[in-house]
């Protein structure tokens, strides 16, 4: 999930404006900092990559020595020439907040001029003859390729990306009461496709370098090039693509109505946790509008608790408790993403008749990605922060209001503030997409919409939370936790991930260590384990369901433990294709323990290993062993 977002981070959006602001930071020409400083953002493309053109040129003008004077001199020029192109393109981003478009449009010829004249140097016989000889000539043609590709992007790309980022100014985009104008971003659907064409066409020529013929001094700068050309130029693409659709779902064509569910990780499930915060918002030519909040306890007040409305097949059931498809608070229990989203939508439909255009997953974590993009928000006294919005709402919050109704009620307010805040529009679009890749990688966010073309794009950007029903275009081996203590224990979880492989036996082992670390302190008893004592166990001990997940295909030939730690606990069933088991494990305060299956994956070709698990409300760390290199194909 996080290698296709991270190739299109540009282009996504939660709020349905996201990738419309990623197509301005592709084309984002703000200054670029000096050896020493500070790296600037990967939105910053232009001056980035010019930096790294004459610096390869550099190394190259030493190679150059060898086919005499003149092509030294010459590379030394285009050399100078790209170093002066970077230090105007610098400038670019202050020119553009002057609103200085006499000087936007002279440093946009003087970049120009220069970048032309360098790409025409390089075209020339000399460097054309120079590109033959064995060994120094594949570095002359890779200098050669690079210019040329900077040039066009110049070229082509630079004067309606200048354009585009005048006029999405996200200062001005901002409407008053949440949301930005969609204006901008429709009419800048006729300069996306020049911008991407011309990056289609740089990239045609860097394809073209032959890397394991460089040498040192050429072969990092041309490597830092292709990396940025060949991640934004998919990206660009996607925008291209989905722009209209994007603007749709940003109610461009007409108001859309999107259900945001909260995933409580003190209270874990398989794709993060108690799902029992939810929110309701209205999206209208861009405005944003919270519209009702819920709990699960609005459907124990509408009488639709314990009931089940969506038909849910019996393999797929017979893995889970009884309580999975019948009580919201456990609608996360599947890792499949799309059957959480039929749940809640059926649950609403027979509540109140609602029906959404789309459902949204997060959690605190992904809430504390965002603050620090936006900023604090105060709430009722309380400054909630990057910092301390994890720890505030999965911990502290249960100290300081013990019974559920309480806390419910703070949840609330601070779902409504970090909704106003959030949807203010005043922070960084660039930084704010980094901040949900970021919570893509670690496996906290999800997109489902009714729309034919939207649920395309959540699915191509690899946000759909979907269990696969074959292996084409990933490989899915997953291990999820599902608390059954009922209580918030699981805040004190950590966990860490890792994978080995046999390549002639044809199987993949995924073991996971998870470490129990409640302190004493804690002893109310809203968090402490609801069940444990009628089991006989210390209500600081955490009980959790471990549910064994393998391919389309593929059959799991044991687990560790082989069977659950209590006995009438062990499950066995599908879901789409993929066989799962599921035992139920004690893990007690201050230990730790290892978790395992062993998968005997089917025959024929697989796509990327795709290791899905549980996101805790800490990070976990993931590690693949060379040993599945030759199993699995690397992630394009």
């Amino acid at each position: 999930m996080g290698d296709n977002l991270r190739r299109h981070n540009r282009s996504r959006a939660t709020s349905g404006t996201g990738a419309e602001d990623a197509a301005i930071a592709e084309s984002d020409a703000a200054p670029v900092t000096e050896p020493g400083e500070t790296a600037p953002r990967r939105g910053r493309v232009w001056p980035w990559v010019l930096g790294c053109a004459f610096g390869l040129i550099g190394g190259a003008a030493a190679v150059a020595g060898i086919l005499g004077a003149t092509l030294a001199v010459q590379a030394v020029e285009v050399r100078d020439d790209l170093l002066a192109a970077k230090a105007t393109l610098g400038r670019l981003g202050s020119l553009v907040e002057a609103k200085d478009e006499a000087g936007l449009q002279a440093a946009a010829d003087d970049v120009s001029v220069r970048t032309a004249r360098a790409a025409q140097t390089v075209q020339s016989p000399l460097w054309q003859k120079a590109s033959e000889i064995p060994v120094v000539g594949a570095n002359i043609d890779a200098v050669s390729r690079v210019t040329r590709a900077v040039d066009i992007l110049v070229r082509d790309a630079l004067p309606p990306g200048i354009q585009m980022i005048s006029d999405l100014d996200i200062k001005k985009l901002a409407l008053e009461g949440g949301g930005f104008d969609l204006q901008p971003f429709q009419q800048a659907q006729a300069s996306i496709p020049v911008v991407s064409q011309a990056f289609t066409a740089a990239k045609a020529e860097t394809d073209g370098i032959q890397s394991d013929q460089l040498l040192d001094a050429v072969a990092g700068p041309v490597g830092e090039i292709r990396d940025v050309i060949d991640r934004t130029a998919p990206t660009l693409d996607v925008v291209n693509r989905y722009l209209p659709t994007l603007l749709s779902m940003a109610g461009g064509e007409g108001s859309k109505t999107y259900l945001i569910i909260f995933q409580n990780n003190a209270e874990i499930r398989a794709t993060g946790g108690n799902p029992a915060a939810s929110i309701i918002m209205k999206v209208d030519q861009g405005k944003f509008e919270l519209l009702d909040q819920a709990s699960s306890a609005t459907f124990y007040q509408e009488g639709t608790a314990g009931q089940q409305f969506s038909d849910i097949p019996g393999d797929a059931l017979a893995l889970y408790p009884a309580t999975f498809a019948r009580y919201s608070q456990d609608y996360t229990m599947t890792p499949d993403f799309p059957t959480t989203v039929q749940l809640f939508q059926d649950l609403w439909t027979r509540t109140n008749g609602e029906r959404f255009d789309g459902v949204i997953s997060i959690d605190p974590v992904v809430l504390s990605h965002m603050l620090a993009v936006a900023g604090p928000v105060d709430v009722a006294g309380e400054q909630i922060s990057s910092d301390n919005a994890v720890k505030l709402l999965l911990s502290d919050a249960y100290e300081r209001f013990p019974n559920g109704t309480d806390s419910d009620r703070f949840f609330s307010e601070v779902s409504r503030a970090v909704f106003s805040h959030l949807t203010s529009g005043k922070w960084d679009p660039a930084k704010m997409l980094d901040a949900l890749t970021q919570s893509a990688d670690e496996q906290r966010l999800y997109l489902s919409f009714t729309d034919e073309a939207a649920q395309r794009l959540s699915t191509e950007l690899g946000l759909d939370g979907a269990l696969h029903a074959d292996n084409t275009t990933a490989t899915q081996v997953g291990t999820y936790l599902n608390d059954y203590s009922v209580g918030k224990l699981e805040y004190h979880l950590a966990q860490s991930v890792s994978a080995t492989c046999d390549a002639s036996a044809r199987t993949i082992t995924t073991t996971t260590t998870l470490t129990n670390s409640i302190p004493n302190s804690v002893t109310t008893s809203y968090v402490l384990g609801g069940r444990n004592r009628n089991l006989g166990l210390p209500r600081t001990s955490m009980l959790m369901d471990v549910v064994f997940f393998a391919p389309p295909g593929g059959q799991i030939v044991s687990t560790d433990p082989g069977t659950s730690e209590l006995s009438g606990f062990d499950r066995s069933g599908s879901q789409d294709g993929n066989s799962a088991l599921s035992r139920l494990i004690i893990l007690p305060q201050g230990q730790s323990r290892t978790v395992s299956s062993t998968v005997h994956l089917p025959d024929g070709p697989l796509g990327p290993l795709q290791l899905r698990h549980t996101p805790t409300a800490s990070d976990t760390p993931v590690t693949i062993d060379a040993s599945c290199d030759a199993l699995f194909p690397a992630a394009g």
